[in-house]
């Protein structure tokens, strides 16, 4: 439980995790899904742009992972309160490789789809490099939407799973701008309640969604970015 000095109203609770929401959806909604998203793909071949894609993403993280820092600084807290480094349980950690497997195989099945004759199992280069950038996003973005979205909720003593269900949706509304329909948000509110559940589950650590969200990352990155890409281009030409 958060401790006298760290109690909030429901109101400051609920204007932090929907301010930290709102931050997404400019740096990473509106800023990486819809403009590098259409600007990029104008400029270079859809490769090329979902990897200057993914390195946006990780500069947006990073503004919002110092920001948090400070925040928590600010009030005399630390990132620890969050989840990082908390003890977890090995349930939380078995479910969410087996997310991460699951959700892995859902995408290269839709690639086969979306970007016909892309071998998304292909070992490169240029994957490798990536592979610290998406653990990095998955650290910042879960510590983001998860660490610090419901534990503010938590602190006002919101029901747990009203700190699940408003995790997923407004983790999935940033996902969803650059395709505002209910096929765009849904598969992401789904995914990322699964991801609160989890945190929830692994006694508030952070590091089973990481685990599930660095998988993601490093084995459909930059794959995952072409085919929102791909989906984005078709929607504006329909």
């Amino acid at each position: 439980m958060p401790t006298e000095s760290l109690l909030l109203s429901k109101f400051r609770a609920w204007r932090n995790a929907l301010a930290i929401t709102l931050l997404g959806c400019v740096l990473l909604g509106i800023g990486g899904f819809i403009l590098l998203g259409t600007y990029l793909p104008e400029r270079m071949n859809l490769f090329q742009a979902a990897v200057w894609q993914a390195v946006g993403f990780g500069l947006a993280l990073a503004v919002i992972l110092i920001i948090i820092v400070a925040w928590q600084r600010s009030r005399g807290s630390s990132l620890a309160e969050l989840g990082w480094g908390r003890r977890t349980t090995p349930l939380a950690v078995t479910l969410s490789v087996l997310l991460g497997i699951a959700y892995l195989w859902g995408s290269y099945f839709g690639a086969q789809y979306i970007l016909p004759g892309v071998d998304v199992t292909e070992f490169s280069l240029v994957r490798l490099a990536l592979a610290p950038l998406g653990v990095f996003g998955a650290v910042a973005e879960e510590t983001m939407m998860r660490g610090f979205f419901m534990t503010e909720l938590q602190r006002a003593g919101v029901s747990t799973w009203l700190q699940i269900v408003a995790s997923g949706a407004c983790s999935a509304v940033y996902h969803a701008l650059q395709n505002p329909t209910l096929l765009g948000f849904l598969p992401s509110f789904i995914l990322f309640s699964m991801h609160a559940a989890l945190y929830v589950l692994g006694k508030r650590s952070l590091t089973p969604t990481i685990i599930a969200h660095s998988m993601y990352h490093v084995f459909g990155e930059p794959y995952l970015l072409m085919m929102a890409m791909t989906v984005m281009q078709h929607a504006h030409t329909h």
